[in-house]
């Protein structure tokens, strides 16, 4: 059972802290991780085909005070399709248009072959990269440039399409928008918490380990943190079954659920 994970927030920021309640869910999908954020306009993806928490890579990058950006993107994996390698290992990057996207799936699709690819082709073995080949050729078809409402009410409906070929959630941003969808039966869950201040103690659910946020965070960051599970002891809000949920600096911009900014 694969796991997600992404981060919007309205400012540059560290991912310590949720990146490593995260790297503990490798323990149960030892086939892989990866973390893929913005320095500036373009993507930087690390990723290893092995067990995040056997990692000195992930643990430097949970440590790492340079690892700052306003969107994160990340993955633990378990094999469902395609060998353990780092091929197959996710986030996946493609440039489309002077952008750099970045994309994670869980879930297994079937038959998915016969969608159609245009000039992007998956390298590795996977259904996800296969998906994200098809999904960028779709966004440039459609000749997206400047993301859009109706843009993104299209691509709520062409996530729904993806979704009969099996399970599947989806994270992936362009630097600008960071893109989530959950799953049409609400497979393996998808949940966000709204971090905004005044901040206060929390917990991680996966390791005995608490910390005061007052003491971590600039009153000025605020945000959202989605994942497949929730990652500490706060308030979830889980997404509903087919929804796409669009945020930009560290707003909700869209949900074809009608959800409001949560404040």
């Amino acid at each position: 059972m694969c796991e997600l994970f992404g981060m919007s927030f309205n400012l540059k920021i560290r991912a310590n802290i949720s990146f490593r309640g995260f790297r503990q869910r490798g323990i149960r999908n030892p086939d892989g991780w990866g973390l893929a954020f913005y320095p500036d306009e373009s993507a930087q993806v690390f990723k290893e085909a092995k067990r995040a928490t056997d990692s000195p890579l992930s643990k430097f990058i949970q440590e790492y005070k340079g690892v700052k950006s306003k969107i994160f993107v990340g993955h633990v994996r378990i094999t469902s399709r395609g060998k353990i390698a780092h091929k197959n290992t996710h986030p996946f990057l493609r440039e489309m248009n002077g952008k750099e996207y970045v994309f994670a799936h869980n879930g297994t699709l079937q038959n998915y072959e016969q969608l159609e690819l245009g000039r992007f082709r998956p390298v590795g073995d996977t259904d996800s990269e296969y998906i994200f080949c098809h999904l960028l050729h779709s966004i440039e078809r459609r000749g997206v440039d400047k993301w859009t409402r109706s843009d993104f009410e299209w691509l709520a409906n062409k996530m729904s399409e993806i979704n009969e070929y099996g399970r599947f959630n989806a994270i992936f941003s362009d630097g600008e928008y960071l893109f989530c969808y959950h799953d049409i039966n609400g497979y393996n869950g998808l949940h966000f918490i709204h971090r905004v201040p005044p901040y206060g103690p929390i917990k991680l659910i996966d390791e005995h380990w608490n910390i005061n946020l007052a003491e971590e965070k600039d009153e000025a960051q605020r945000g959202y943190i989605i994942a497949t599970r929730e990652l500490t002891d706060e308030k979830w809000v889980r997404f509903s079954p087919s929804e796409l949920i669009v945020f930009k600096d560290g707003r909700i911009v869209y949900s074809n659920r009608s959800r409001n900014e949560v404040d």
